[in-house]
């Protein structure tokens, strides 16, 4: 039997290279549908940094005009209630809709600013949200001043503050935060007393990246507050006694019902949810059609060439030799098809990094790489079986077969 030609791959070079670019196309999605999923798990079982357990928000309040109840009149209202343990007031919420970001710079470096995520905290807001200890120090209860709705005079100078760990690290790298400066707003000057693991953001954060700054701020209007409850009992019962409660001290005022803090995270998911399963159907989807062209090309060829595989046959070619030989060839579309489908979405990464997803580790692709490799030779299948039942004797004495 000859050894030099091959059976698919020098037949058809464009109907071979469509084929590549096919495979390497659900290469790039295979890595991004895993990177999605993997996304979507982790952002799901990370630890936040709170105990969200047994929270309850209230987003907004919304008063007649001139008629604002105040912060905190409604949290003593709020205290009274059967089953509230504790309560405190923020300008916004975690995995909330109502997002306050600011730029914040390392003193002395204007030049590179860092857009993040600004919570305005009164005294029990730490505290009822569960938050983790800070490497450093709580704000002291001197340190709390009212916010008047200047964000130029949130503080005197220079001001506490309590940074995320991932901000540290953006602003400081690996040198120690404490007691560092830095600057919010034109002329306002912080000073780092703590360092929390993690502060979770809200939902509609301008920043996913983890960096926020707490501020020992009281909101003092009710409108521009949010309230966060802990409570005992079931969450419903709570619920309903916290707006009957609200609605009888304050029957002008507009308030919206309390949402669980971890009905908030789950709704702040639902967007990589919904995303990394579409990936997942897409890259299904594609590989399903993939395999069918795999399949129905070869099946194909094969009828479109039965005389030369007689011929091979004739000149002695068992049905293991042709077997080996076609899936060899199908092994070679899909090593091509994964060095270049990897190598575009490397590419891609580096090019488009708000576009797209990091490669991921060399085991995923390890995994991916042979994955394809399974699903390639699967679809060689059906052309090797249809060798099996070609026959020598459809040659001709002079055949007209392109060896």
């Amino acid at each position: 039997m000859p050894s030099s030609s091959f059976l698919l791959l020098g037949r058809s070079h464009a109907g071979a290279w469509w084929l590549v670019l096919q495979i390497a196309i659900g290469v790039m999605l295979c890595l991004y549908a895993g990177q999605a999923m993997l996304r979507m798990y982790e952002q799901a079982t990370a630890a936040d940094g709170i105990d969200a357990a047994d929270v309850l928000v209230i987003p907004w309040m919304q008063p007649a005009q001139g008629q604002d109840p105040g912060t905190r009149a409604v949290l003593r209202t709020l205290r009274g209630v059967a089953g509230v343990r504790a309560a405190a007031a923020g300008n916004q919420s975690p995995y909330g809709t109502s997002a306050w970001s600011v730029h914040a710079w390392k003193s002395g470096d204007r030049g590179h600013r860092h857009l993040v995520s600004l919570y305005l905290a009164d005294e029990d807001f730490m505290a009822t949200l569960g938050m983790d200890e800070p490497h450093g120090r709580r704000f002291a209860h001197a340190e709390y001043q009212d916010y008047t709705g200047d964000q130029h005079r949130l503080h005197a100078d220079p001001a506490p503050a309590i940074i995320s760990a991932a901000f540290a690290e953006t602003l400081f790298a690996h040198a120690e935060p404490l007691g560092r400066s830095l600057q919010l707003l034109p002329g306002k000057r912080l000073h780092v007393v703590g360092v929390l693991p993690r502060i979770p953001l809200p939902a509609t954060a301008h920043r996913r990246d983890g960096t926020a700054v707490i501020l020992p701020v009281r909101m003092t209007r009710a409108s521009e507050a949010h309230f966060l409850i802990r409570h005992t009992g079931d969450a419903n019962a709570v619920s309903a006694r916290i707006r009957a409660a609200l609605a009888a001290a304050y029957p002008d005022v507009v308030i919206a019902a309390p949402a669980s803090l971890a009905a908030l995270r789950a709704q702040a998911l639902s967007g990589p949810t919904r995303h990394a399963w579409t990936s997942l159907a897409v890259c299904v989807a594609w590989w399903l059609s993939t395999l069918a062209m795999l399949g129905l090309g070869g099946h194909r060829w094969m009828l479109d060439h039965q005389q030369e595989i007689s011929l091979r046959r004739a000149f002695g070619a068992t049905d293991t030799q042709l077997a080996h030989r076609l899936r060899r060839e199908y092994l070679m579309l899909a090593v091509i098809a994964c060095a270049i489908g990897m190598a575009v979405a490397a590419l891609l990464a580096r090019l488009m990094p708000a576009w797209t997803l990091p490669l991921p580790s060399f085991g995923t692709c390890a995994a991916v790489v042979v994955g394809t490799v399974l699903v390639v030779q699967l679809a060689a299948t059906c052309p090797v079986r249809l060798t099996r039942r070609i026959p020598p004797h459809l040659v001709s004495r002079s055949p007209s077969v392109r060896l």
